[in-house]
């Protein structure tokens, strides 16, 4: 704006309001057809003007102070958290975009450099300096990124409702501060999540702020609960800096010192049993009856497929005669099992067990497995063996032979496809197969690599085939998403920063094409629904006057007869209401698809080429040029 009057950003379903709260008037009134769920202000790269970005249905948008939208991409699902951070450390800020879908993308323009994904909804976002960032997400976790390595994280059984960064204890160092739905204020270092101060609010923390609530030049941190208490809080002074960290030094001495006593008291109690399980064994004496197991007892671990069940399995076994009394899996990803642990405790302890795993998503998973093992007939006495595993990101694809697929019934190869040529060695592209997928014993053949896959979910199919001489790579599946997916992992293990590629995915081309209709028809049902009332909202000032006349006249049978008519004319407002409602849903749902498309489109290519189809499908959709967006989503272009 021209002035430095304060301007409040209102955020609804349907549109966006900067108001000029000294003037009282409004700056600029902009529709939203897919809602506003998260909104920052600030400057995004090689964009001048600052803008108000707006997160919405799987899009983001931007706006400058006379409302035009200088700024829109797509992201994969509800945009949840949005924020500002300098992510990759090049002196601009980047834009943090935080979803339902598990993903934190990191934006550079329109093109997003990096992208983690979580084990829940991303709740906040916080920048905390420099490439440091805090998270918090729906399961109740929090923590701190360094650029897309994650630094450290935490879980409660409460939620997590509200992020910020501040320097409370005035170091120079921001802490991450996070505010609870059970009430409580946590302080924590942003290098190792130790809780530096806490406090406890009566009822949940709605809101973290930042400002000189005093005026006496001052930032602090002002907190917000549900029942409207506020409190604030000030950066601590230099005298009680140097006492508290005097007093920190002292409590960390005595914490390690603890640490470490109770690590001794561990490590003799497990010298005394190892002691003891020696002493049996050379006396002879058996394993089952002492409870003591060899000393060279190992688990193995081993991933196998279970299609009848529509599951991987972890199958463990040891490598005597001892027995596995029962095995507990570890993971923070919500998408394998409900909780965070899963337990096989068999009736009867054999020598080998097999954990059932169903993954929702493909999503490579770090795996904290516990082992219980013990002697045969010993009920009291057991080892706890740890290990650990990653589960590859397409684990619940099983590879299948022509032959297998037939007998099967699982039908011919995909008529969809996408296509693109990378200049790789045939080495490379089978050590990501190896890694990605759970297989084995790739090897290539005389015109390259041609795998066949089924999905465990849903039993479709993925078709990969790379050759060798011309680079070419054919991904075939019916599932443009899946097929996005594999793009991106291979482009990241090969480090391909530049790619396009053609995509023909006919059946959903065809569903998409229904989807445009409906968003026609939605927005005309959207428009006709407007004008009436519209119309209506006119005829209702218009009763109010005549009754109010007729009250002042004295004319009561004139005013009850208004009154009436408006009491007839609010119900029908209430029910037409009810229908824009509903047909509002139902635009948000297709224009999520809508922009779920462009979303995926834009995934089978890498670099520039990911960019220019946002950009390109963004203008067609302007245009209302169905034709050249089809082109685009094929093609990566309108023409070529």
């Amino acid at each position: 704006m021209a002035d430095d009057s304060d301007v409040l950003l209102i955020g609804t379903q349907t549109n966006l309001l900067a108001y000029n709260v000294e003037s009282n008037a409004d700056i600029f009134y902009k529709d939203v057809p897919d809602g506003v769920n998260a909104m920052i202000f600030g400057l995004v790269p090689t964009i001048e003007a600052p803008l108000a970005v707006v997160g919405g249905n799987c899009s983001i948008q931007g706006f400058d102070f006379e409302g035009n939208e200088l700024f829109w991409t797509v992201t994969g699902d509800n945009v949840t958290s949005l924020a500002f951070c300098d992510a990759d450390n090049d002196g601009q800020n980047e834009l943090l975009v935080g979803s339902e879908d598990f993903e934190i993308r990191i934006f550079q323009q329109e093109e997003v450099i990096s992208e983690v994904t979580e084990t829940d909804r991303v709740i906040d976002l916080a920048p905390i300096q420099k490439t440091l960032y805090g998270y918090a997400l729906g399961n109740g976790t929090i923590g701190v990124y360094n650029r897309a390595n994650r630094v450290w994280r935490v879980k409660s059984k409460n939620s997590a409702m509200c992020l910020s960064a501040f320097d409370l204890d005035a170091d120079g160092v921001p802490e991450l501060i996070s505010g609870w739905s059970n009430g409580k204020i946590e302080v924590r270092n942003d290098q190792n999540g130790e809780i530096i101060y806490r406090d406890h609010f009566s009822s949940p923390v709605s809101a973290i702020v930042q400002a000189d609530y005093r005026m006496d030049g001052r930032q602090e941190i002002i907190c917000c609960a549900l029942d409207g208490e506020v409190r604030g809080y000030l950066p601590a002074d230099a005298e009680l800096q140097q006492a508290q960290d005097a007093d920190g030094s002292s409590k960390q001495e005595e914490g390690a010192l603890a640490e470490l006593t109770q690590r001794k008291q561990e490590l003799l109690l497990e010298l005394r049993g190892l002691q003891e399980n020696l002493k049996h064994i050379n006396t002879g004496e058996t394993y089952s009856g002492a409870g003591a197991i060899p000393p060279n007892t190992s688990v193995s671990l081993e991933i196998a497929i279970n299609q009848p069940n529509e599951c991987i399995e972890l199958v463990l076994s040891t490598n005597n005669e001892t027995v596995l009394k029962s095995v507990v899996v570890f993971t923070l990803d919500s998408t394998l099992f409900d909780g965070e642990s899963l337990m096989v405790y068999p009736s009867h302890p054999p020598s080998t067990a097999r954990v059932p795993i169903k993954a929702k998503k493909n999503a490579a998973v770090d795996l904290q497995i516990a082992v219980l093992v013990g002697a045969r007939g010993s009920a009291t006495q057991y080892h706890v063996i740890e290990l650990q595993h990653t589960l590859p990101k397409f684990a619940m694809f099983a590879p299948v032979s022509t032959n297998d697929r037939t007998s099967r019934g699982a039908g011919s190869n995909p008529t969809s496809f996408v296509t693109f040529t990378v200049q790789e060695r045939v080495n490379r592209v089978i050590l990501w197969v190896q890694q990605s997928f759970h297989v084995s014993n790739v090897r290539a053949q005389k015109d390259g690599v041609h795998l066949n896959f089924v999905s465990l979910r849903d039993q479709n199919q993925l078709g990969f085939s790379f050759t060798p001489e011309n680079g070419k790579v054919t991904i075939s599946c019916e599932d443009m998403e899946l097929a996005a997916e594999v793009v991106q992992d291979l482009c990241s293990y090969l480090q391909v920063q530049e790619l396009d590629s053609v995509a023909e995915f006919p059946s959903e081309m065809t569903t998409f094409r229904e989807v445009l209709m409906r968003v026609d028809d939605y927005n005309a049902t959207r428009l006709k629904l407007t004008a009436e009332m519209a119309d209506s909202s006119n005829l209702v000032k218009t009763l109010v006057i005549k009754a109010e006349d007729a009250r002042i006249l004295g004319d009561m049978q004139s005013m009850k007869r208004m009154y009436s008519e408006l009491y007839t004319l609010n119900n029908q407002l209430i029910g037409e209401y009810v229908k824009r409602s509903t047909n509002h849903q139902a635009l948000l749902g297709a224009l999520k698809e809508v922009n779920h498309m462009i979303q995926k489109a834009a995934r089978l290519r890498v670099g520039t080429a990911k960019t220019k189809v946002v950009t390109a499908c963004r203008n067609a959709i302007k245009s209302n040029n169905i034709n050249s967006l089809f082109q685009i989503i094929i093609q990566g272009s309108a023409s070529r």
